[in-house]
């Protein structure tokens, strides 16, 4: 289960310290070891959404990477790939996508079908459930606390 915490200094966290790095991490680990994105993805998130810790220090990374499957060393590789240009080109050019597309928040979905598909927002998720012709299962109600 998971809970949504608020920030001890939303400014900091959101606005002075940022992404960054993270986003790198996981375009370096895109490149490196796809199969583990979303793992490192939802490390990521729970470090900053549910745990308050940082995202943006050398060890934090480090952490992340190891409890998202990666080893020792291919946690400091991906580190290290963080700072190489091939990474910083490839995020500057996934964002400029994002922002052609219309990106404007989050989460910014985009759809791969016969043309792109933009949905934004999670009460969108039935609709794209719908164009993507799968069944909607709804989310987890039952941890639903209303």
């Amino acid at each position: 289960m998971c809970n949504l915490i608020c920030f001890q200094n939303v400014a900091e966290v959101l606005f002075v310290k940022g992404s960054l790095k993270a986003q790198r991490l996981l375009t370096a680990a895109s490149l490196e070891v796809p199969d583990k994105v979303e793992l490192l993805s939802r490390e990521l998130w729970m470090r900053v959404w549910s745990r308050d810790e940082d995202i943006t220090e050398d060890a934090s990374l480090i952490q992340v990477c190891l409890k998202g499957g990666l080893d020792e060393q291919m946690a400091r590789k991906m580190l290290a790939r963080c700072q190489e240009q091939d990474v910083k080109d490839k995020l500057k050019a996934t964002t400029q996508e994002a922002f052609d597309l219309g990106a404007f928040g989050a989460p910014f979905i985009v759809a791969q079908m016969e043309r792109p598909e933009i949905f934004f927002g999670s009460d969108r998720f039935e609709l794209m459930a719908h164009m993507l012709g799968v069944k909607w299962e709804g989310p987890l109600t039952q941890l639903a606390k209303m």
